[in-house]
């Protein structure tokens, strides 16, 4: 069913694509805009653009999931020729890199602009229920979630410890409307106000209506779904991706208040998802790969996706980087030296994320574990061109790091959500007895060997004001962290 809809995504995208002048704003696209939206398959269109952009290679298709984000927080080891060299020194004005630093600011802020479009017309359109309610949560989630990343990268990091710094400078401007004018620059504060009032109205939006809630069964989206457009719910921005992304965000902003949010959305998808999620019938599933089902065929771990993104022709994006049989002469292979490997993976002999989520490369001088999550070789139908946008374990993360953190902790609930995940991972001597801190640095570890090739850990290095980071001598700093804003915006003004 993936595979169709894959289908249906790229027919979206055609369309989307063969219409560019909608997203113009002049008097003849305000016409041709009219007659898009005059029926619901023009909002579905619109919508699938909104993910089929966020695919391109300067957003998740590459930078902003297995290659540049992964490069600057030093996942792998040190790379000594091509593009990789120039992110790893985070050498952010060379001219190799400043196109993926611009293409970056650009792509998102057309996601952003192409889900304002559909939003600008959106309450003025007849729409069933169903439809209306799923399209418009979607759209204002896929904003708020651009919107975020942008802040992420573009702004500056260790939030919970420069509240008061960061809350009042200048940041993002958030783009709520179509408009030939610039939109003024928002403090920090307002952002991320504006970020949770769009996951808010959001989450209400798909509450009682998306089908991944369960609340009602396939029969009740019969009329308005015969081509699909509702099943593979974690393809989307559903409802409980949506309170993972509040998770996110106030975890981002740290603080009492804000940890206890945090832990209640991710606690809530905990509840849903945890102990799996199976809707035959809308063909929409989410549970956590243990020793016993994890694969060479799973490896993209795909099936654990709160949110996952359909890539098209992942292999020839990765083709230079991602091989597990390299060769010695071909330079630019991320993997991880078999020292740094074991360091990592403490238990190398049953931690499935090791043993079968890498590949040990014995055939050349220069061995090394090789990730298999983006390598499509071995990967089975359905678990191919899968970018994961937040999985299920990053849940159990945030669960424990809030309950270790909040004002009253409670270190066995913290531990009862890190032991959970490191279980599924093969890993059954359970911590015990840990206090706060080193409940912090056993969840550290575990974002370290969870999410390679995800780009997740450069925004855990950040959030938390991380210094010393692996196969790194000079401490990092804003100047390391904070990807500079183009230079066409710095021209108009803009402070960053």
């Amino acid at each position: 069913m993936k595979k169709i809809l894959y289908t249906l995504l790229c027919l979206a995208g055609l369309v989307c694509t063969s219409c560019e002048d909608w997203f113009n704003v002049t008097s003849d696209s305000e016409i041709r805009e009219d007659d898009h939206y005059s029926s619901v398959t023009g909002f579905q269109q619109s919508l699938i653009g909104c993910y089929i952009a966020m695919t391109d290679d300067a957003l998740y298709g590459t930078n902003l999931s297995w290659f540049a984000t992964e490069i600057i927080a030093h996942q792998f080891r040190l790379i000594e020729t091509g593009l990789p060299v120039y992110f790893q020194n985070h050498l952010y004005a060379h001219s190799r890199v400043v196109p993926s630093i611009e293409g970056c600011w650009n792509k998102g802020y057309n996601v952003i602009a192409n889900a304002n479009e559909a939003l600008k017309n959106i309450d003025n359109a007849t729409l069933d229920e169903i439809n209306y309610h799923i399209i418009k949560g979607e759209l204002l989630a896929l904003r708020a979630w651009m919107h975020f990343d942008l802040l992420r990268l573009y702004g500056y990091g260790n939030w919970a410890n420069r509240t008061a710094e960061l809350n009042g400078k200048l940041t993002i401007p958030y783009v709520t409307t179509l408009t030939k004018e610039m939109t003024p620059q928002s403090t920090g504060a307002e952002v991320i106000q504006l970020i949770l009032k769009d996951l808010t109205e959001a989450s209400v939006l798909l509450k009682d209506y998306d089908p991944i809630t369960g609340l009602h069964d396939a029969s009740f989206y019969e009329t308005c779904n015969e081509e699909g457009f509702f099943n593979d719910r974690t393809l989307r921005m559903n409802y409980y991706a949506v309170r993972a992304l509040q998770a996110r965000v106030y975890l981002w902003q740290g603080g009492s208040e804000n940890l206890e949010k945090a832990l209640e959305a991710a606690e809530e998808v905990i509840a849903a998802v945890g102990n799996g999620l199976r809707q035959d019938e809308m063909y929409t599933y989410c549970y956590f790969l243990t020793p016993e089902s994890l694969n060479a065929a799973r490896t993209s771990m795909s099936v654990e996706n709160v949110f996952g993104l359909n890539v098209s022709d992942m292999a020839s994006r990765i083709v230079d980087y991602i091989k597990p049989s390299y060769h010695e002469t071909e330079s630019q292979v991320f993997y991880l030296d078999p020292d740094d490997a074991l360091a990592l993976y403490e238990n190398a002999a049953t931690d499935i994320r090791l043993t079968t989520g890498m590949m040990l490369n014995t055939g050349t001088t220069n061995q090394g574990y090789v990730p298999l999550k983006v390598w499509q070789g071995s990967l089975g139908t359905g678990y191919k061109d899968c970018v994961s946008m937040i999985r299920l374990p990053e849940l159990y993360y945030i669960a424990a790091e809030c309950y270790a953190l909040k004002s009253s902790p409670n270190l066995a609930l913290a531990l009862q959500r890190l032991n959970t995940v490191r279980e599924k991972r093969g890993l059954y001597t359970a911590l015990t007895g840990l206090d706060a801190t080193q409940i912090l640095t056993e969840i550290k570890k575990e974002y370290g060997k969870e999410f390679l090739s995800e780009g997740v850990m450069f925004y855990y290095y950040k959030r938390t004001g991380a210094t010393a980071i692996p196969r790194l001598t000079e401490p990092m700093s804003d100047a390391q962290y904070v990807w500079p804003y183009p230079a066409f915006e710095l021209q108009s003004g803009r402070i960053q």
